[in-house]
């Protein structure tokens, strides 16, 4: 299955390389969880991270579908 990707802030450098903006396709298995993907481009697990699938919250558990946009964001502090 095929899913889009997108990091944000200073998630971005761990889109694979060669990726140019804040984007990109992954060919997954049927049946990956969120959790996999983030370690899959060893995104530090000790971050706090807000995840959006199509743009809805979610969490690290949730099963991905074909089509599907995955979103990660650092969290962001205001003042």
């Amino acid at each position: 299955m095929k899913i889009k990707l997108k990091l944000f802030a200073t998630f971005r450098e761990f889109l694979p390389e060669g990726t140019d903006g804040h984007s990109c396709a992954l060919d997954l298995n049927d049946g990956t969880k969120v959790d996999a993907v983030i370690n899959q481009i060893r995104l530090p697990g000790d971050v706090p991270k807000i995840i959006l699938v199509n743009g809805i919250q979610k969490n690290a558990q949730e099963v991905l579908k074909d089509g599907d946009t995955l979103s990660i964001f650092p969290p962001i502090a205001g003042g």
